[in-house]
């Protein structure tokens, strides 16, 4: 914040502590202590001292209301609410508001505020699956995890005792810990790089859980088992959060959003959350501040709620490494009072003063029991901050201990094996084999790593790298990370003798494909051959531009042409050197002042990624050709007599790899009462979870008919997911309900996975639009039954309604009740039996301009989907004053509204209180349909329809509009004294079709 006042006085600090600490007090103006909950004694303070702004670091304040006191009395605050803080102060309440939500990647949980069904939940997660976590303000100690804290069950139950009167079993996620944190104003998000935080107090992960040893962050604002989506997931939560509290407490969260995070072989899973910054990772974070940074600017409109967005906050590209000294003891019986020595250090500025004070007398530095000092270096790369950090604490003296492998290489590249074979364990199918030849570093070999232990890479593993070089560096890299690694001599041999040992051995690894990551030989015409298509190189260069050269002299040569953009190719390898076709090319502009050597470093920076591309498409190429060969017969000289499933049509890979890329579509729509994700043989849904009394239950199915023709005609498979889900759950609102999963059923003739997920992804979105879970399905691959590119498409829904809000209330209706309609988005999906005879009749193209809407293509405007009703006709049910709803779907008004009436009663609409779409219109004129007809074939711009008595119509309108509904009057009820129809339509002229 300081570095903001450049040239100008520095900003006055003060502090309210719990404790005196030497380092901050050096640094403020006015320093007391006291209790950190006494928000009255703060304030005043504050007040005292003319405070402008306050931060709030520890926990207990936030819980203790202090940032609401603090805004009472007119100082700014980071640091969000009482009833805000509960996303730290609760586990219960963190997890209850998420899930309630729909935020995908929560762990399964139940909250206890007894011992009665606890044991039953444990041994329903199962031995070793799961976490107890007390409910309630624990300095990050009150979690216990099974096999590292808890042995068994029985020691699990004792534990939940311990955290009564309220606690929460959660199930154990499998993988990599890491942190991200974020300022937010209530709006706006500004991520912090991701970090690690080391827990456990002793080496090698061992001991007893502290406040944090300390955390590292790598320069590329990753980690070396942490890819870009999977931190993308996080941060998504992070907003999706700030979003839940802002809906469910009514105020916008102002401060620090902390969120732990584990990555799983499902994916980015959520721990739980802080409400401020942490420690150490608050010490990481602010060493990396870039200059630019307006790191106080920021804080000022965070504390305002608004601007964050346009306040400049920059982190340098650097790796950061902090260790933490504490006392012998720590943390469970800490020594107190013995004399910390930092004269040994170095460059003391990396020192940060934690748990010490001042002796009166001496001044001398007395640890008070807890993590006493800690330091944090920043460099270029994690292995220099790591050394320079582990050198600085190394040479504080006292009874203190710190853990030496924060940080190192052999504990990141440890876990990252582990994530590895993590992945490698939960793959569904047999993994692509990878094999590496290398002789140099290999650097281009970590971001593939990082890519594999991630899960960005499904299906694949290297399972051997070799080297013709005994020392090269590549090797000892793959060892780190539990990958085979052998130096293969040359001894001799020319060149195809030396290849061949080469296939020799990546053949008996049973390797498919090779990857060269700096291997300085030219491989021979036979090796070529024998691995055509299924090896790659990178090359520091838009190939065929600058082939033939190497290392420096590529980027020489750039230079010396005067090319404005160069870059990294990932290309086959052929016998002819640089020559093999281009799989992959990431390009980069080449700045005025760039010299070889800074060149060099922007496209190396390009290689991992293009590798990790290309690794991608040769594992699809591969996956590819053996489904087809299994399919031709081909796998073998006796295939051809061989017939198998897939020979007769039916790929079983394929489907699966379907079920792996629906997960995460499905994961996303999960709300409360979800049980279990699917895959399963059947969905879970508990409605207690849902928050149901007394719920009865509706269910509903329905298709989408032959729309579909036209989205496989076009190829547009991604929006007619929707119209499945509104066909379905728009009929369960008309009851009154609410829609609570989803099951889909698609038919095919031959999978083709990228159609298939494109439709669920449709489906997908229409149940999270409605917040209604999609649990399951049911993909059939039918040969013969559907041609080329056809399939089917049905959905089925279940909802609940309590007992007493059930609709239609058909002893309600009367005559004088009102009709209210909802503007349809168009066609929906009734009538396009119809609709294509009329583009036929027409003979527009599909991807010619719509004749009634010229900025769209016309396959783009008939494929409009179905409007989704469900959000904004809840809203109006939950007013108790609707007293019937219709779908208008097949059948139009005249067919629909009957539905819902009671005999004694008939409607009067006027078709002057709203303005088809022009579609219709379009539609009339080319099929030459009289309007009769067009009413009962189509919904005519209408597709709901509200039945409420006159006095509640103005509400429940303002409610509808609020919603986002073009919602009109459009009739009355009436008796109905005589044989004539119940539903008439009046005015139709006004809409100009001449039929």
């Amino acid at each position: 914040a300081r570095r903001r006042f450049w040239g100008a006085p520095p900003p006055a600090l003060l502090c309210f502590g719990s404790s005196r600490n030497p380092g901050i007090q050096a640094l403020c103006g006015a320093y007391d202590v006291g209790r950190l909950d006494d928000a009255a004694a703060i304030v005043a303070f504050g007040k005292a001292h003319g405070a402008t702004l306050a931060v709030i670091g520890p926990e207990a304040p936030l819980d203790a209301g202090v940032a609401d006191a603090l805004r009472a009395a007119g100082v700014p605050v980071v640091g969000p609410s009482k009833a805000l803080s509960q996303i730290e102060g609760s586990k219960a309440f963190a997890l209850r508001l998420l899930h309630a939500h729909g935020m995908a990647g929560l762990p399964d949980f139940r909250e206890f505020s007894s011992l009665e069904g606890a044991r039953e939940y444990l041994e329903e997660l199962g031995e070793g699956n799961y976490v107890v976590k007390a409910d309630g303000l624990c300095g990050g100690k009150g979690v216990k995890v099974a096999g590292a804290h808890l042995a068994s069950i029985d020691e699990a139950v004792a534990y939940c005792a311990e955290c009564l009167p309220r606690f929460v079993i959660c199930e154990r996620l499998v993988g990599q810990e890491f942190s991200l944190l974020s300022l937010t104003d209530g709006t706006h998000l500004a991520h912090m790089p991701p970090l690690q935080d080391h827990k456990r107090a002793y080496d090698g992960d061992k001991g007893p859980n502290t406040g944090g040893m300390g955390a590292y962050s790598c320069a590329d604002h990753l980690l070396p088992f942490l890819s870009e989506a999977a931190l993308s997931d996080a941060k998504r939560m992070q907003a999706e959060t700030v979003l839940a509290l802002k809906k469910e407490l009514g105020e916008a969260y102002r401060g620090v959003l902390y969120g732990g995070y584990m990555l799983t072989s499902r994916g980015t899973y959520l721990i739980e959350y802080n409400a401020r910054f942490g420690d150490p990772e608050c010490l990481n974070l602010l060493s990396l501040l870039d200059p630019a940074a307006d790191f106080l600017g920021a804080c000022e409109a965070v504390a305002r709620g608004e601007g964050l967005g346009k306040v400049p906050l920059p982190f340098r590209r650097l790796a950061s490494c902090c260790k933490y000294a504490v006392p012998e003891g720590y943390p469970n019986q800490p020594k107190k009072g013995f004399v910390v020595d930092l004269s040994g250090l170095q460059r003391p500025e990396l020192a940060y003063l934690g748990a010490v004070d001042a002796d009166p007398e001496t001044g001398a530095l007395l640890a008070t029991g807890s993590r006493t000092v800690g330091v944090v270096a920043v460099a270029e790369s994690l292995d220099e901050a790591e050394a320079m950090a582990e050198s600085e604490v190394s040479s504080i003296k006292g009874e203190l201990f710190h853990r030496k492998d924060v940080g190192t290489a052999a504990l990141v590249n440890a876990r990252v094996k582990e994530m590895l074979a993590i992945q490698s364990r939960s793959c569904r199918e047999q993994p692509i084999k990878l094999g590496v030849l290398g002789s140099t570093r290999g650097s281009s070999l970590q971001p593939l790593l990082r890519a594999l232990a991630s899960g960005a890479l499904p299906g694949a593993c290297i399972s051997l790298v070799l080297s013709n070089k005994p020392d090269a560096p590549i090797l000892q890299r793959a060892r780190q990370h539990g990958i085979p690694a052998a130096h293969v001599p040359v001894g001799g041999r020319n060149r195809e003798e030396y290849d061949q040992a080469l296939t020799e051995a990546l053949e008996k690894a049973g390797v498919q494909a090779v990857l060269l990551i700096g291997f300085m030989r030219i491989l021979s015409a036979p090796f070529c051959e024998r691995w055509s298509r299924r090896c790659v190189n990178i090359h520091p260069s838009l190939l065929p531009a600058f082939a033939g050269g190497m290392d420096l002299q590529v980027h020489e040569a750039v230079l010396a042409a005067g090319v404005r953009e160069t870059g990294c190719t990932v290309h086959y390898v052929e016998s002819k050197v640089d020559s093999g076709l281009p799989l992959v090319q990431k390009k980069t502009a080449v700045l005025p002042d760039d010299t070889p050597a800074s060149l060099k470093a922007r496209v190396q920076a390009l290689e991992g990624p293009a590798l990790c591309d290309a690794v991608s498409a040769l594992v699809a190429s591969i996956r590819h050709a053996r489904t087809a060969a299994v399919s031709a017969g081909t796998t073998s000289s006796d295939a051809a007599d061989r017939l198998t499933y897939a020979a007769a049509g039916v790929s079983i890979d394929a489907g699966n790899h379907l079920v792996d890329n629906i997960k995460p579509l499905a994961a996303a729509t999960k709300r409360a009462g979800v049980l279990g994700s699917i895959g399963g043989f059947g969905g879970l849904f508990d409605t207690r979870a849902a928050g149901y009394t007394d719920p009865v239950l509706v269910s509903g199915t329905d298709g989408v008919g032959t729309k579909l023709l036209i989205a496989q005609a076009t190829g547009r498979h991604d929006l007619i997911g929707i119209d499945l889900v509104a066909m379905v759950v728009n009929d369960l609102v008309v009851q009154g309900a609410e829609p609570l999963f989803f099951l889909d059923y698609f038919a095919s003739g031959a999978l083709d996975v990228s159609v298939a997920t494109s439709v669920v992804s449709g489906i997908a979105a229409g149940c999270s639009a409605s917040n209604c879970a999609l649990i399951g399905g049911e993909t059939a691959e039918m040969p013969g039954m559907y041609g080329p590119g056809h399939y089917d498409l049905a959905g089925f829904a279940v909802g609940a309604v309590e007992r007493s809000d059930i609709l239609p209330r058909l002893d309600d209706v009367a005559p004088g009740d009102v009709l209210i309609g909802l503007a349809s988005s168009g066609v929906h999906s009734n009538g396009f039996s119809l609709v294509r005879r009329v583009v036929e009749r027409a003979g527009v193209a599909w991807d010619a301009p719509a004749p009634f809407a010229p900025a769209s293509s016309l396959a783009d405007a008939l494929l409009t989907p179905t409007k989704l009703y469900v959000k904004s006709c809840l809203a109006a049910a939950k007013t108790g004053h609707v007293k019937a709803l219709a779908h208008i779907t097949g059948g139009g008004l005249p067919e629909n509204l009957p539905r819902v009436l009671p005999p004694a009663v008939r409607c009067t609409l006027d078709a002057t209180a709203w303005s088809p779409p022009p579609v219709f219109g379009w539609l009339a004129a080319g099929s030459k349909a009289d309007t009769p007809e067009l009413l009962r074939t189509f919904n005519c711009g209408i597709g709901m329809v509200l039945v409420a008595a006159a006095p509640h119509v103005e509400q429940l309108l303002g409610i509808l509009r609020a919603e986002g509904e073009e919602a009109a009057v459009i009739g009355k009820l009436e008796p109905h004294e005589d044989d004539g129809p119940q539903v008439v339509v009046v005015g139709t002229e006004a809409w100009g079709w001449a039929n």
